[in-house]
């Protein structure tokens, strides 16, 4: 859920910058919120999606029998400890409600829009439990979509969600909004090795052909998960990236922000700033996946690259875990710096709701010729690149387009 402030400031930049009004998708009020409904896409399926129920579990020693080395799964980190989810079965329930201790916990995932999530889904003692949203429609069942996104529904008041946002936007829980957890979207080969205790998501029991996705495949070229083919158009687009572009995304201090996942993996390490906050993108290849720190060390924000495959801030030469953001080796060993987690979202999905957001790559990024291990040591205060503090980083404008 967005910070209050969070909308008055994001409109207020582009009108800054484009001098009239800004384009707006993400709802401002519960005016707006409501508004929803009236851009809501009456699909057909080919059955109703049945969302999971405190499902069953196996140990990775079990799962491991039955999945391959480089096939997408999902982690949720619950205050008890990450549990595993193969995409193989998210994608034909696309929603696992959880009660751990007596507290629900909703894990969804959209494969149209590779939006993976998961909330805190016990409001104020309320356990709420959710389902993809279906109905009869024009020959069978139908379903709901905003901008290609999943519509959810909670059996206990019949309100509705967007999944993408955690909101509901029609119902008695109207406006009412659920915290995320960590999550992280990896392999299955990456997640079994690093939390090898970890719950599995079992089989789920019925005849659905698991192991084969009806959209296509991670694993293969040319398949919806990667195409140019949209299956239902989003009102906004933008060619700053391809549309199915995996993008880390998060909420930071009146930001928003959308991360390449490959371009960060290729480069290692990514020091930006987002507005005035000095952040570090970088890859956790244990885990494969981006994690996103503050760079803010000390009382002057530290730089950081990859030097001979080790994660070394060239302000003091020490060396850093990138998994962990702790300094393990040289001066600041034993220093650690604050992790900020995000959802996952194809591109195309993230900026048709958030088309205010920031971007990394983009002119926040700070310059190549400053990451220099010959560089200047702590006395020195980095240069701040052009479009870095004070402006966020706007990356010179989102392109964006109506999609016709």
């Amino acid at each position: 859920m967005l910070p209050a402030g969070l909308f008055a400031g994001a409109a207020a930049l582009l009108l800054l910058l484009f001098g009239g009004a800004p384009v707006q998708a993400r709802p401002q009020n519960l005016e707006q919120l409501a508004d929803i409904t009236r851009y809501l896409v009456d699909v057909p399926m080919p059955g109703a999606i049945t969302s999971l129920y405190r499902p069953r579990y196996d140990t990775v020693a079990e799962a491991d029998l039955k999945m391959t080395h480089n096939e997408p799964a999902f982690v949720v980190i619950f205050p008890d400890g990450p549990r595993i989810y193969p995409q193989r079965y998210l994608v034909w329930h696309q929603v696992v409600n959880e009660l751990i201790n007596d507290h629900a916990y909703a894990v969804t995932y959209c494969p149209i829009t590779g939006t993976f999530m998961a909330y805190d889904a016990s409001m104020q003692g309320l356990n709420l439990i959710f389902d993809v949203e279906s109905h009869s429609g024009t020959g069978g069942t139908a379903g709901f979509l905003y901008d290609g996104n999943s519509i959810l529904t909670d059996r206990n008041s019949g309100s509705l969600w967007l999944q993408e946002m955690g909101m509901a936007f029609e119902g008695p829980l109207l406006g009412r909004g659920m915290p995320t957890l960590p999550v992280f979207w990896t392999t299955w080969g990456a997640a079994s090795h690093v939390y090898p205790d970890a719950p599995v998501l079992a089989k789920p029991r019925g005849r659905r052909p698991y192991g084969r996705d009806p959209y296509g495949s991670y694993l293969k070229k040319d398949t919806y998960y990667d195409n140019d083919t949209l299956a239902y158009q989003p009102r906004w687009l933008d060619r700053r990236f391809h549309r199915k572009t995996a993008m880390l995304c998060l909420e930071y201090d009146h930001f928003l922000l959308a991360v390449d996942i490959a371009y960060v993996k290729k480069k290692g390490a990514v020091n930006f700033f987002l507005g005035p906050a000095p952040l570090l993108a970088v890859h956790d290849k244990r885990l494969d996946v981006v994690r996103i720190y503050s760079r803010q060390v000390w009382a002057e924000p530290f730089l950081f690259v990859m030097q001979d495959g080790s994660l070394t801030d060239i302000n003091t030469k020490s060396t850093w875990d990138p998994a962990t953001g702790k300094a393990t080796g040289g001066n600041m060993r034993g220093a650690s710096m604050k992790e900020f987690f995000g959802v996952y979202s194809m591109w195309f999905a993230w900026y048709s709701l958030n088309p205010e957001t920031l971007v990394i790559p983009g002119p926040g990024e700070v310059p190549a010729h400053l990451l220099s291990t010959e560089a200047p040591g702590v006395g020195d205060t980095p240069e701040i690149p052009k479009g870095g503090e004070g402006d966020g980083a706007l990356p010179g404008g989102p392109r964006w387009e109506p999609a016709l």
